[in-house]
């Protein structure tokens, strides 16, 4: 019993005394480059355009020209009826007065311009209506109600699943017609639940008496999210956006050792993440390749099969995972893939794979 209770304990120490990393999240404020980059001195004019709004007007017009065709031809009758003799209008009888048709919902029209203006702007470049350099628009397909399909959870509760989609691309073109950038942003399905019911005959009535307002709501709030998905896009694409992050960097801590070179490192990233701005500042840069030349000097000491080295494989793969993100936001993607291989081969979790995500977010947003 002594000799298991001497085994767990030397095991428990060796663990308890195996240095590991220490991670510290950074802020990291930064101007995100554009995937596609066009001149800075550029204008631009946002353009929204309804594809369906021709259908709509079309189906509005004719339910309007049907009206007036029912009270014209009311008014024939009555005219007639006026011009009879006494005998002949106690035959025919006065003319009753029609019962106009209901009005119908076409869809939802949008102010065009309006939408525009509100919906669609891009980081870094100025609006212009008149004469632009490129124009910025948005294409609406138009709403489309797909069915609804009855659910329910363990016969307690009853609702609708309502399936809908409402298309929408972007194109983005300069005066001279050049077509930049052309894309289907959203062709998906989407659902949205009615509220629940205690009954399928409940949920039915309630289908009954709502079912126009429902939809019409729904139409309105899948063009916002159409919209403004297609707006993210065009400045996803072309904007210099201003973003603000939390980055994880790691230093290392043990028992017994201490870390007093990674420490530093840390707090030098601390200073060159909190106001990089564009990436122009070369003290912010001169400083996280100071940081990397710490981390890859301690990576020169490590031992990735002594759990007890000061540089053993758990805090390794922390100084590689600190390298890809620091390299990556220097543009050195060269350096970046090479600590990326050892992180995925070293490394634990899921921490390659977020690696490789920030490093590939870089790479496709370069700075000039």
């Amino acid at each position: 019993m002594k000799n298991i209770l001497l085994s767990f304990t030397i095991v428990f120490a060796i663990h308890t005394n195996a240095q590991r990393m220490n991670g510290e999240k950074l802020e990291f404020n930064y101007i995100q480059y554009p995937t596609l980059k066009l001149d800075l001195s550029w204008t631009y004019t946002p353009k929204v355009v309804q594809k369906n709004l021709a259908s709509i007007l079309e189906q509005e017009k004719a339910f309007v020209e049907k009206l007036e065709r029912i009270h014209s031809e009311y008014q024939a009758e009555i005219e007639r009826y006026e011009n009879y003799s006494a005998a002949e209008k106690l035959i025919s009888g006065k003319p009753i007065k029609p019962t106009l048709p209901e009005p119908i919902y076409t869809g939802e029209v949008l102010d065009e311009a309006v939408m525009a203006n509100e919906y669609i702007h891009i980081d870094g470049f100025e609006k212009k209506m008149d004469n632009p350099d490129f124009t910025a628009a948005i294409f609406l397909n138009g709403f489309e109600y797909e069915g609804k399909f009855e659910k329910n959870k363990e016969n307690a509760v009853f609702f609708y699943d309502i399936m809908y989609k409402n298309p929408v691309s972007v194109n983005v073109y300069d005066k001279d017609g050049k077509i930049h950038l052309n894309e289907v942003v959203d062709n998906t399905t989407h659902n949205m639940e009615t509220p629940k019911k205690d009954s399928s005959a409940e949920l039915k009535s309630y289908w009954k008496s709502n079912e126009q307002v429902v939809l019409q709501d729904l139409e309105k709030n899948s063009y916002k999210s159409a919209l403004a998905y297609g707006a993210d896009f065009i400045n996803d694409a072309l904007g210099y956006q201003e973003k603000s992050e939390q980055l994880r960097f790691n230093s290392a801590k043990g028992k017994k050792v201490a870390y007093p070179k990674l420490d530093q490192a840390i707090e030098i990233m601390r200073r060159a993440l909190v106001n990089f701005g564009d990436g122009s500042n070369q003290n912010n840069l001169d400083r996280i390749s100071e940081a990397v030349k710490i981390w890859e000097d301690a990576l020169l000491k490590k031992n990735l099969k002594d759990k007890k080295a000061l540089i053993n494989k758990k805090v390794a793969s922390g100084i590689y995972w600190n390298c890809v993100l620091a390299y990556s936001i220097l543009n050195d993607f060269e350096n970046a893939e090479n600590h990326l291989i050892e992180l995925k081969l070293y490394g634990r979790g899921a921490s390659g794979t977020n690696a490789e995500k920030f490093m590939k977010k870089f790479q496709s947003r370069q700075r000039l």
